[in-house]
């Protein structure tokens, strides 16, 4: 199972990378020609605003992945061992919970979007809005992930 989880997080990066590819090239193409032609283009500047969330959602997911998310432990350094293992528990439940309802409402908005296309580039808006289950997905199966490490890690320190 790691090793499926490897290779999908290495193509998520690859993805990330093509990602700010075009988010930079389309930034340069607009700031040359604000700035040098005096014409702006809607489609540049769309392009980078769905690129920087479609790279949001999947960074999310590797930064989960990685235990790189933000954390404030400044109140679980302090706590005793037992009440840090339940605080970890409920967190896990809540952030699990959450994932769920980002899934549910998230696919359920791509669906009332479908129709509605971007002002600019005239893709239609579920495009972009997909990042939201798609990502919510991810970090989902990066967390059940984590978990089952943790899991068997105390099995074996258990041993």
């Amino acid at each position: 199972m790691k090793l499926i989880f490897d290779k999908l997080e290495k193509f998520i990066l690859y993805i990330l990378a093509a990602l700010f590819a075009v988010m930079v090239i389309s930034l340069f193409y607009q700031i040359i020609m604000r700035f040098i032609f005096q014409s702006a283009n809607a489609w540049s500047e769309e392009l980078t605003r769905y690129a920087f969330i479609w790279m949001s959602m999947l960074g999310s997911s590797v930064a989960t992945r990685r235990s790189r998310n933000m954390d404030v432990d400044f109140i679980v350094n302090r706590m005793p061992k037992n009440l840090k293992i339940i605080n970890k528990f409920v967190t896990r439940g809540l952030i699990i919970a959450f994932l769920l309802v980002l899934i549910v409402y998230g696919t359920n908005l791509v669906g009332i979007t479908h129709k509605q296309l971007s002002a600019g580039i005239r893709i239609p808006m579920s495009y972009v809005y997909a990042s939201v289950p798609v990502g919510a997905i991810l970090i989902l199966l990066f967390t059940v992930e984590i978990i089952a490490d943790e899991i068997k890690s105390r099995r074996v320190k258990e041993v």
